[in-house]
This record gives C-alpha cells, structure tokens and sequence, in this order.
C-alpha cells in the first residue's frame, strides 16, 4: 500500500485544482457575461444587416 501521506499530496493537488478552477470559471462568467449576452442582442438585433441577409459588396 501507498503512503498515506502520498494519498493526502495527490488529494490536495486535485482538491485545489477543482476549486481553482471554479472560481476562474465564476470571475469569467461574472465579468464577461453581460458582455456575451449585449454581443448576442446585437447579433439578433433586425439593424444588423448580416441578420437580415443582405450583404455589402466591395
């Protein structure tokens, strides 16, 4: 069998993995959400001319 001390490093390794991960994922989510969600208004949006089809020839 392993050492128990061995099985704590690993755990906590994953533990704070987990955890750090997480919160990068709620500050992104908290910062860049109403950013993402303004975009996609923009993108529905019947002004925007790639929405309606039409195109602008160069």
């Amino acid at each position: 069998m392993m050492n128990p001390g061995l099985w704590l490093l690993f755990g906590n390794a994953i533990a704070t993995t987990i955890i750090s991960a997480g919160i990068v994922m709620w500050i992104l989510k908290k910062e860049y959400l109403p950013t993402i969600k303004k975009l996609e208004e923009e993108k529905d949006s019947p002004a925007n001319p790639i929405h309606d089809g039409i195109t602008k020839e160069v």
